[in-house]
């Protein structure tokens, strides 16, 4: 069983990549920029939409990346974060709500399904 296992680690990739094209890349960008115009609902789904498409060409590595966050889930906390930064008079915004949303990103970031 333990020759298996071994074979097992050696054809799994200890590399990290990124694997989309640069024509798809400046498409879709040009795509979530036209999206992000549409007031309210625009900018939630271009964030999800790039995001998803970044997860789904990177591989850490060798296991792909999957994105699980939701336009919904992140217009609420768009919402929440502007109420903060109209409360502080724009302090929260310049120092927190940056870090907020990366921290929305990566925690819904997570390893897709091996395939082996």
């Amino acid at each position: 069983m333990v020759p298996q296992q071994r074979a097992q680690r050696k054809k799994r990739s200890l590399k990290s990549r990124f694997k989309a094209t640069a024509g798809k890349y400046f498409f879709l960008k040009l795509g979530v920029a036209l999206l992000s115009i549409i007031p309210i609902f625009g900018f939630p789904n271009a964030v999800c939409i790039f995001e998803r498409y970044k997860c789904r060409n990177t591989e850490i590595v060798g296991m792909p990346l999957e994105f699980v966050g939701k336009a919904g889930n992140l217009l609420k906390n768009l919402i929440i974060w502007g109420f903060f930064t109209i409360i502080t008079i724009g302090i929260y915004g310049i120092f927190l709500a940056p870090l907020r949303f990366q921290q929305w990103k990566v925690s819904n970031t997570v390893f897709g399904p091996v395939m082996m």
